[in-house]
């Protein structure tokens, strides 16, 4: 065998035997590539090393993305293979693998080679690699091929004059920014106590400080961000634990484990960060996780750890966990407190901005508890209607089976199995549904779904009611979407009221109990709205009337609709900008993780739609994350322009009542209250704000969406879409359309039809409110609802996307797209630019009348331009080009970095 091998190289014994056993033995020449991924090495020591056994030494810093692109994920899936293990060497190997494909391509080797024994899980985890990302090379296994044992490779080593650390004459050590791991030696006997001297991350739980410590863990979207309030990378965080926690004994695992092979061995971790933050961040997601999400989540971890230990990282059930994993994560955010001790690591205490613990609800104390307990008897019924028919069924006594079949007379009470409905103490019997069923169906027929005439709420200066065609046109059915604000907005009122002392305490109470029951009802989707209410403020009054009399008739004292439907307005675009920003940041995550892929891949820069530069394909995605992070600093600017409540201000001239309009401000979580009342109920910059933010957004999607187009089209064929993110035609069954790109790429035209249609109907209005205001909902809706899933399926589209990197950059050398790198080669040899541009230009000319390119250059063409003209490649061009923002791989890097800091941000 002739050529170059690249050896996944760690510096240590088995590796290094095994290059100068390649050498040998086969007579090829050795690259050794030692990919630094946070281990502790001597550059010095390694280098003797590998020249002791004959191979080139190249190391490759890869510690950022393996701590943001295999630890982060990791930890997002609180990965521990079977319960403890947190992967230290399973998260490692595919990128060490990774880097030895690219080495090798870039180099011309024919072949590829690891040091892994027949034993062990590596040589899969590196040969499933190989497979995924150059399935063209040879791989190599020399120490599974020659199975030597420890004793015989220390032989050789020393045969060979090959430095071995006394370490490795005891045991066989791997370790990373992750943790470290030890086998091998004693602690091949599973009775006896792991050695003192296999520890070198943590202190003997016995010999640990008799005094604790705590550190507090902050987190944003499931990824660290600080230690006791200090900024932190991912990769600082974790060694700051390993410090701490370490130093009191915490992150040792001794265990038993199966590997994959199907042999069971002894393995000793250590691993205090990796595990401080597991414990941290799993607590965080207990608070932050809606329970459903949280059970399914912690089922499917286990499988993401075993499919990370058996090597299929870059399997697609992997691929899918991990996106899911990450989908996940964007409400983990918050603080934990971690105490350690003695070898223990505990959850001390937790917050969250967006934690779903509710105290009001928890509180067993009287006063503060605002859990309506008069619901848990009509849930309870119809959460046991199953086991009860079940039990009717298969009960043995005759008394239970005709019992359960025994159908009521219409006058006859319900049955057991579902209790009637209670009545209210403050007011008339409930006429709505309990344990989901509506007992005014029961006997007579009757149907709440029609709906009942009632008179609007300005009546009184009326002779007689709205026209039908009036009242259809006016009627506002839009805003319902503003349930739930509106709730919020009349409970706060309510407070308000009581302040101003129009509401007793008691009448306050009763109120509060009624609206946060009216937040449950409208939260599952069963508020009693009526074909006949006028609006979403109309329909909450009435209700608050039906059951609790002339009480919930005084709700509307001090305040008006124009400035409530402003506050409410107000509530719903603050909180739809978080999660449209939030959905922004996934997409341009989304970007970055596949940019740091294709860092290195090359591909044709354009202009005017026409081959320009090379560039590389993480540059060129990059400049489609950018403009992303600028979209959410806008959604930022849109929640604080939404951040004033109005509510107060009334009509427009506020109220002689004595509301407070700060407090109500204060109560629905606003930065201030109005400054001008007139302004509060006339203004809609805010919504402008939103829309103006969506537009920007949408038109990156647009411009996005058609590179997307572009590339997976037959005559780029640069890209193709994953078959659950493309459609076909119904009648050419060839097709392959990108859809979900040419459905974002439209979009960008209705959010402009939207934000022009608000704007239009605001430059005509007189100052205060008009009913034109009504069109705003439709508005800022319409742009949301376009938005939102736009933003998650091109995220999910751009994750699933398989470029073909060699058409890129088969692309990238051909025709005349270096003409610029000669021109600039040519001033760096004196020539000023405009005489370079003219030779360039002519010579351009030349080539292409005799059918060739720059490729072709003759050598009296080299000679007769006067300039050392090299060798011209896509990938030199774009290495040339590492000025700060620039295309070379070196420069995507930075940039990459750069995003991801401020994503965490």
């Amino acid at each position: 065998m002739t050529g170059r091998v690249v050896l996944a190289y760690s510096g240590g014994l088995d590796t290094s035997v095994a290059a100068r056993s390649l050498r040998e033995e086969r007579g090829v020449e050795v690259i050794a590539a030692l990919v630094d991924l946070g281990q502790p090495y001597d550059a010095d020591e390694v280098r003797r090393r590998a020249d002791a056994a004959g191979a080139e030494l190249r190391i490759v810093d890869a510690r950022q993305a393996f701590a943001q692109s295999f630890c982060l994920p990791a930890l997002h899936a609180n990965a521990l293979y079977e319960g403890k293990y947190p992967l230290i060497s399973a998260l490692a190997r595919p990128l060490i693998a990774a880097e030895v494909i690219r080495i090798a391509q870039e180099s011309g080797a024919v072949a590829v080679a690891h040091g892994c024994t027949g034993k062990g899980n590596d040589q899969v985890r590196f040969e499933t690699t190989f497979a995924a990302l150059g399935p063209d090379l040879q791989v190599l296994a020399p120490v599974r091929e020659a199975a030597r044992s420890r004793e015989e490779s220390l032989e050789l080593a020393r045969t060979w004059g090959i430095p071995v650390s006394s370490e490795a004459n005891t045991y066989s050590v791997d370790e990373n920014l992750w943790g470290r791991t030890v086998e091998c030696g004693p602690l091949e006997d599973p009775w006896s106590d792991p050695p003192s001297d296999a520890f070198a991350l943590t202190t003997d739980p016995n010999a640990a400080p008799d005094q604790g410590v705590e550190v507090t863990v902050s987190f944003e979207a499931g990824t660290p961000v600080a230690v006791d309030g200090e900024p932190l990378s991912m990769a600082d965080a974790v060694a700051r634990l390993d410090h701490v926690g370490g130093g009191h004994g915490f992150g040792r695992i001794d265990m038993i484990e199966n590997r994959l092979v199907g042999i069971k061995s002894r393995e000793l971790y250590e691993a205090p960060g990796a595990l401080a933050l597991i414990a941290a961040h799993r607590d965080l997601e207990d608070l932050t996780l809606e329970r459903d999400l949280a059970h399914e989540k912690s089922s499917l971890e286990r499988r993401w750890a075993e499919l990370c230990y058996y090597g299929q990282w870059h399997g697609p059930l992997h691929g899918a966990l991990r996106a899911f994993m990450a989908e996940t994560q964007q409400r983990v955010t918050g603080e934990v407190r971690l105490r350690f001790y003695k070898g223990s690591c505990s959850v001390a205490g937790r917050r969250s901005p967006t934690g779903l613990y509710d105290l009001s609800l928890a509180t067993y104390d009287r006063d503060a508890d605002r859990f309506d307990h008069r619901q848990a008897q009509g849930f309870v019924a119809l959460w046991s209607l199953p086991l009860r028919v079940w039990a009717g069924r298969t009960a043995g006594t005759s008394e239970a089976v005709g019992t359960a079949r025994a159908k009521p007379e219409p006058t006859e009470a319900p049955s057991p199995a579902v209790s009637p409905a209670p009545s209210r103490v403050d007011g008339p019997a409930a006429d709505h549904p309990a344990a989901g069923l509506d007992p005014r169906r029961e006997g007579d027929g009757q149907s709440n779904d029609e709906p009942t005439r009632t008179e609007t709420v300005w009546s009184g200066r009326f002779t007689e009611g709205p026209a039908p065609e009036a009242a259809t046109f006016t009627r506002s059915t839009l805003d319902r979407r503003l349930i739930g604000p509106d709730l919020l907005v009349t409970r706060a009122h309510a407070t308000a009221l009581n302040r101003a002392g129009l509401l007793d305490g008691d009448s306050l109470a009763r109120l509060t109990s009624e609206l946060d029951g009216l937040m449950a009802e409208a939260a599952a989707g069963r508020f009693p709205f009526r074909d006949d209410d006028e609006d979403v403020h109309v329909a909450v009054e009435r209700v608050l009337t039906e059951r609790l009399g002339d009480l919930g008739a005084r709700i509307h004292a001090g305040r008006s609709r124009n400035d409530l439907v402003a506050t409410d307005l107000r509530l719903w675009i603050k909180e739809a900008t978080t999660e449209l920003a939030g959905k922004v940041r996934g997409l341009a995550a989304a970007l970055v993780e596949r940019s740091e892929q294709h860092a290195d891949d090359v591909m044709p820069g354009y202009t005017h739609l026409q081959r320009a530069q090379p560039v590389t394909l993480g540059h060129h995605l990059l400049a489609h994350a950018f403009p992303l992070l600028r979209d959410v600093e806008r959604f930022e600017r849109a929640s604080r322009a939404a951040d004033t409540s109005p509510l107060g201000a009334g009509a427009l001239a506020g109220s002689s009542l004595g509301i407070d309009p700060a407090g109500t401000a204060q109560d629905l979580g606003f930065g201030g209250p109005f400054e001008n009342s007139i302004d509060a109920v006339a203004d809609r910059d805010f919504a402008v704000e939103f829309l103006a933010a969506c537009l920007h957004v949408a038109l990156h999607l647009s411009r996005l969406g058609e590179d997307l187009v572009l590339w997976t089209s037959q005559e780029f064929a640069f890209a193709r879409p994953a078959d659950a993110h493309a459609t076909g035609s119904s009648s050419m069954p060839q097709k392959r359309n990108p859809d979900v790109a040419e459905l974002a790429r439209a979009q960008a035209g209705r959010v402009l039809g939207d934000l022009v249609a608000l704007a239009t109907v605001l430059k005509g209005l007189p100052i205060a409110y008009d009913r034109d205001l009504q069109e705003d909902k439709a508005a800022v809706f319409d742009a949301h609802d376009v938005l939102a899933p736009a933003l998650e399926a091109v995220r999910a589209m751009i994750s699933t996307l398989a470029f073909d990197t060699e058409r890129m950059r088969a692309a990238a050398q051909e025709g005349f797209i270096l003409a610029t790198d000669l021109a600039e080669g040519l001033v760096r040899v004196g020539v000023p630019f405009r005489e370079a541009h003219e030779q360039v230009g002519k010579l351009v000319a030349h080539l292409e009348s005799d059918g060739r390119t720059l490729l072709h250059l003759t050598e009296q063409e080299r000679e007769d331009l006067g300039a050392q003209v090299g060798p011209m490649s896509a990938e030199a061009s774009v290495a040339a080009r590492r000025t700060p923002g620039g295309p070379s791989p070196e420069s995507v890097r930075h940039q990459v970095a750069a995003l991801r800091s401020r994503l965490s941000r």
